[in-house]
């Protein structure tokens, strides 16, 4: 991939990854333990459990996505973004439009999947 596009990907990479740290940093009340002491109905305690569970899922998966995008940034800065480890090729801007720390190309990715498939089954 040209360096020019790797910047332009570059630039949208570093601006999910300050969304993200900016939504990781707000404070969530949710998130905090349920104390036990809390003097609220068993459901309402359910209810606040399942919403604390949540929360943290989603801490989670932000979390997992901000280092996936960081990594896609050490790629852009050695040069290798964008390119498949799978066929060498390059990824296709749609491709990495929808899912900027993509490694691997629609096929090579359906390929890989199929024979992990198989392989499990």
């Amino acid at each position: 991939m040209e360096k020019t596009k790797q910047q332009q990907f570059g630039t949208r990479i570093k601006e999910a990854i300050e969304r993200l740290n900016a939504q990781l940093a707000e404070s969530d009340p949710v998130a905090d333990p349920v104390s036990p002491d809390n003097s609220i109905g068993r459901l309402s305690r359910v209810d606040a459990m399942q919403k604390q569970e949540m929360r943290l899922a989603i801490a989670r998966n932000r979390r997992t996505e901000l280092a996936r995008l960081e990594a896609a940034l050490k790629l852009i800065d050695a040069g290798e973004y964008g390119t498949c480890l799978g066929c060498g090729e390059d990824i296709p801007d749609k491709r990495l439009e929808a899912v900027p720390d993509a490694r691997m190309c629609v096929p090579c990715i359906s390929s890989s999947s199929s024979k992990l498939h198989r392989h499990l089954f």
